[in-house]
């Protein structure tokens, strides 16, 4: 038998007994271990870290966006959940898009719904919402931060005003959205200025590429100054709304006013192996961690071997039935009812367990019904779940201190570059918030008045005997919610370390709703190219149809764990330019 060379690419673990940050953005790490060293906290250091990816990492992220985070605070032993995703307009409708609805059938990728021309609901100034980044990681800041708003703040700015080096990610990102990116005057003059995407700084062409954001440096100055209320109520979202209004978009001046981020007491949260898993409430991807993990833990996974045909095997039909559920019972709980009590439930996840072969994959794959395990019935009339489409476009980030406090914290623009818009007065690049709801009317992630975005992000905290001894997330859409499972495996099950649980290769597989159009390839399991031929054989032969994949194609996390020595252990993903670093 021929053989082949294999890439191997790794990143060194990184080690403190002071405090971690690990990012996706090279420069918003630095930004975090800046705020470290100065003597602020991990809430400081995430806030710094934030701000700071906000400016450096357009297709991700921006002020304009909005996400979530988890924070453990040492001095009480106390968890908070911080939703901040943001919300569409008041005056958004169901049928905001219909006329502007493809025929059923012509196009469904990458939503797995019915299309729109030009791609309407994903692409434009229709596409806006009330951003929630700002309200959220400031009232972060304010309620348990120890540095000043304007210290914390000052990375972001700096690196706005002077600028930051494309890199060799991001020029590939952005030229793998010209098209996109060009229907912008704004944005392609900041990120296009010439009608072609920079090149980064090389041998060759020392003097590279510096992205500078005056008016986005104007933007965060005066956010330093006047904090939440001078974003959402002050000249900032008076010069978004005149920015805007002219391109149709329907936000006011009201809905920016009326915004506030939303506290929760606690995550949500399910055992496993003597292990606490602290997840996102409501419209997050925690639902599915959490429920995959209780089908799992009747599984002996340490005795049949990491990636292991019989492991993996057990993976993939755990994740097919949470993926399953998903796509049915899941909307914003805030207007729909949802079953998620019951999806997250031990019982709930035995009866579902009885539906695995452990030696076959199945020939179809349903949603169950947790609603009895919510001790009711399921609603008369219950809509159709809208399936959710895929992306890459987030940023995570998770902060440590010695303290013992820890932030995992995730912050998306919806799509690549958001809405493809920007606010030039400001600098803002802006998220698109329609393209995560399904644009018929009638299911449960339908578009509606003030409505928040369903999200993958799936941020967890691990807890052993109440204090946190890991935290991490990824961006990467539907692979988001795999790739955090494997790596909350590869740490409990498989004893690994950060870094390692990072790089070990992953798989990533989904269900479908058979209420729904095609579309979601049930049998298809994407596979590290690094994970053995005979592996891939055997689960062939299980009945799975194995699609093989680069690492780079998989989600990308970032973690920290607490190891049993006390120290800080920071792992970040290794395809990109993602940074961990350690005082």
């Amino acid at each position: 038998m021929a053989s082949r060379s294999r890439l191997i690419q790794s990143k060194t673990e990184v080690t403190s007994d002071r405090g971690v940050v690990a990012a996706e953005s090279v420069e918003a790490a630095e930004a975090g271990a800046e705020i470290l060293a100065a003597g602020g906290n991990a809430i400081d250091a995430a806030v710094a870290t934030s701000f700071t990816a906000a400016v450096c990492e357009p297709a991700m992220t921006s002020i304009g966006g909005g996400g979530a985070a988890l924070v453990f605070i040492a001095g009480t032993g106390e968890n908070y959940a911080l939703e901040v995703n943001g919300r569409v307009s008041r005056a958004a409708r169901e049928d905001m898009f219909v006329g502007d609805l493809l025929p059923p059938g012509e196009s469904l990728s990458p939503f797995q719904w019915r299309g729109t021309r030009d791609n309407a609901a994903w692409v434009g100034y229709r596409t806006l919402g009330v951003p929630g980044h700002v309200a959220g990681v400031l009232s972060l800041h304010e309620r348990f931060g120890s540095m000043a708003r304007a210290d914390v703040l000052a990375p972001a700015i700096r690196r706005a005003r002077d600028g930051y080096d494309i890199n060799e990610y991001y020029s590939l990102e952005i030229g793998s959205d010209a098209e996109n990116i060009l229907r912008n005057p704004g944005l392609s003059a900041l990120l296009m200025p010439d009608g072609r995407p920079r090149v980064p700084r090389t041998f060759y062409r020392p003097d590279g590429y510096r992205v500078v954001q005056p008016q986005l440096a104007e933007t965060l100055e005066m956010i330093a100054a006047g904090g939440i209320d001078a974003f959402y109520r002050g000249d900032i979202a008076r010069a978004i709304v005149a920015d805007n209004e002219p391109h149709g978009a329907i936000v006011t001046l009201d809905d920016f006013a009326a915004y506030e981020p939303r506290w929760y007491d606690d995550g949500l949260r399910a055992d496993y192996r003597g292990y606490t898993i602290v997840a996102m409430p409501d419209a997050f991807g925690g639902v599915n961690v959490l429920e995959t993990l209780n089908l799992l833990e009747g599984y002996d996974l340490s005795r049949s071997g990491h990636n292991s045909p019989e492991t993996l095997h057990l993976l993939v039909e755990c994740l097919r039935l949470s993926w399953s559920d998903r796509f049915r019972h899941m909307g914003d709980p805030e207007f729909e009812d949802v079953p998620i009590r019951g999806l997250i439930s031990k019982e709930y996840a035995e009866q579902r367990r009885e539906r695995i072969d452990t030696r076959r994959a199945p020939a179809s794959i349903e949603p169950g019904d947790p609603w009895p395990f919510m001790g009711r019935t399921s609603p008369a009339g219950e809509k159709p779940g809208g399936m959710h489409p895929p992306g890459n476009e987030t940023s995570h980030m998770v902060t440590a201190d010695a303290h013992g406090n820890m932030v995992s914290l995730v912050q998306t623009l919806g799509g690549g570059f958001g809405s493809r818009t920007i606010s030039p007065s400001t600098g803002i690049i802006q998220r698109n918030y329609t393209n995560l709801f399904n644009p018929e009317p009638g299911t449960k992630n339908s578009i509606g008045p003030w409505k928040r975005p369903l999200s993958h992000d799936s941020l967890s905290l691990v807890l052993k005997d109440g204090r946190p001894i890991a935290a991490v997330g990824a961006p990467g859409g539907r692979r988001v919610i795999p790739a955090v499972i494997q790596v909350i495996l590869n740490i409990i099950d498989f004893g690994m370390g950060m870094q390692e649980a990072i790089a070990a290769p992953r798989i990533h597989a989904e269900g479908s709703d058979p209420k729904v159009p095609e579309g979601l390839l049930v049998r298809k399991v994407f596979v590290d190219s690094r994970i053995p031929k005979q592996t891939q054989d055997a689960l062939a032969a299980m009945g799975h149809e194995i699609v093989v994949m680069r690492d780079g194609q998989f989600a990308l996390p970032v973690g920290v764990l607490r190891g049993s020595d006390g120290l800080l252990y920071g792992g970040v993903t290794v395809p990109v330019p993602a940074l961990a670093i350690g005082l």
